[in-house]
Order: C-alpha cells, then structure tokens, then sequence
C-alpha cells in the first residue's frame, strides 16, 4: 500500500515538474506543498530521466531547424549562382554570334570584290589584246603603254594631304599591324576630323573590320600609338563597352568605332604622312 502511495505522489510531482503552473489561474495545481520532503529522493529520481528526455527533444527540434535554414539557404546560393552563370554563358554566346556574323559579311563582301577585280583585269587583257592584234608594231606597243595612266596601288589611297593604306591581305593582332605599319613608314591610322573617316570607309569593303591607330591607357582613355588623345572618334552604339574587360584596342567597321581585343587578328589601316 505504502508504494501505491509513494507511486501516485512521483506521477504528481513529475506533472508539476512538467505542466508547473496553471495559465489560465497562474496557481499551482500540484497538490503537494513540499514535494522534495513529502516524495523523496525515490520520486525525483523517478522524474529526472522525464526531464532528460524533455531536454534532448528540444535540443534535436533546434538541431532540425538549424540543418533546415542551412539547406534553404544552400539551395538559395545554388539557384542564384547557376542563374548567373547562365546570364554570362548567353552574354557570350550572344557576342560570338555578332563576331561570326560579321565575319561571315566580311568574307562575303571581299569575295564579291575579288571577282569584280578579275572581271575588270580581263577586261583590260581583253582590250589590250585587241590592241595589239589591230597594232603588231613595237612603237605602237610602246606608245600604248606609255599612254596609260600610272595608278597608285589600290590600297594606298590619297586623301587630303594624307596617305592611308589599306591592308586586306594580311591579319594581325593590333600590335603587330602598328609594327607594320611603322616598317612602312607610318603608324596605324588616326583620324583627324570625320571628313578622313568617311573618306575612307567610302572606299574600303564595308563588312571587314579593321584595326585603327587607338588604344586605351591606364587612365582609361583613348590615345593613339604615339600617345597622343585621339583627336576624333565616332564610335558605334554601345561602344566602347570593355566586353570582359580586357578590350583595349580599337578597331573599324561599317564607318564606326568599337573596342577589341588586342590579340585579335584583322585587317589594317596604316596612315602614312609621305610616301
């Protein structure tokens, strides 16, 4: 009987112990005034692994929270940094498209050239031919030839007091076509008003891309090869946006500026001051 007894008083003190005090009345509903004295070391004994196990679930509900918000906000960083890399990859899928476009209209363009050249070469042949069907005589030869105007080679053109050559047949990283042009006497070109600009780019095939005589510094401005600031400048749409951060140089086409990679290789304009 004795250990019904002291049963029943462990279960109250371990409600207490648990549920302590009312909320809605703020009174103790234990019905013991003392319990260390009335259960005894038996009774808190019994209590103890009930607090334990209180205890150690709390601590395993936090530890579950805690791995929770740190999935959350790995999968967060993971979305985030995949999104980015995205942006980047069509950001440059993008730029290599406009490159292989242009220099797909480049080729175009200097194929269409081309065969106008050999039309007009056999035309010539053609007529010089009948020329000297119709005037076998070494004299007449002689005079023929000698009536003929003297041309400059079609890629040096003259324009105002200046002479540009244009160079199609070789493609060069922007130093080694300002080191050619300087083996010829002159630097990569530099305009000096629009009026040379748009003189040039008359006469040039309009879908090559060609390297002009500027470069940026280290105070992020243009200046040509002999350091001076560029005098004039007429840049495309967007231009000059340092695509990566490593466009430095600049270069020509379809009569506007933009900036480029230095390693690329392409055409030239060369500006040769005397010839």
């Amino acid at each position: 009987m004795c250990g019904l007894r002291t049963c029943f008083l462990c279960l109250v003190v371990a409600f207490c112990l648990l549920f302590g005090v009312s909320h809605s009345t703020n009174e103790s509903v234990c019905v013991l005034s003392n319990a260390p004295q009335q259960c005894g070391a038996f009774c808190l004994g019994a209590v103890h692994p009930l607090c334990d196990q209180y205890a150690k679930s709390k601590q395993e509900e936090a530890i579950v929270k805690i791995i929770a918000d740190s999935r959350a906000e790995q999968k967060e960083l993971v979305v985030k940094l995949i999104a980015d890399s995205r942006t980047e990859q069509m950001e440059l899928v993008n730029h290599s498209k406009e490159m292989v476009k242009i220099i797909a209209e480049s080729w175009a363009e200097q194929k269409e050239e081309m065969v106008k050249l050999i039309a007009e070469f056999r035309t010539e042949q053609k007529e010089l031919l009948n020329v000297l069907v119709a005037n076998p005589t070494a004299s007449r030869l002689e005079s023929i030839l000698q009536s003929m105007p003297v041309r400059l080679s079609p890629a040096l053109q003259k324009i105002g007091s200046r002479y540009f050559l244009i160079e199609y047949n070789e493609r060069k990283s922007w130093t080694d076509a300002e080191e050619t042009c300087r083996e010829r006497g002159g630097h990569l070109a530099a305009f000096r008003t629009e009026d040379e600009l748009e003189a040039v780019t008359r006469i040039v095939n309009k879908y090559t891309s060609f390297w002009l005589g500027y470069h940026r510094n280290s105070e992020d401005e243009f200046v040509t090869a002999a350091g001076n600031k560029g005098s004039f400048m007429k840049w495309k749409s967007g231009q000059p946006d340092n695509f990566g951060g490593k466009q430095n140089c600049v270069g020509l086409h379809k009569s506007s500026m933009y900036d480029e990679y230095c390693d690329n290789t392409q055409a030239f304009i060369c500006q040769l001051d005397k010839v």
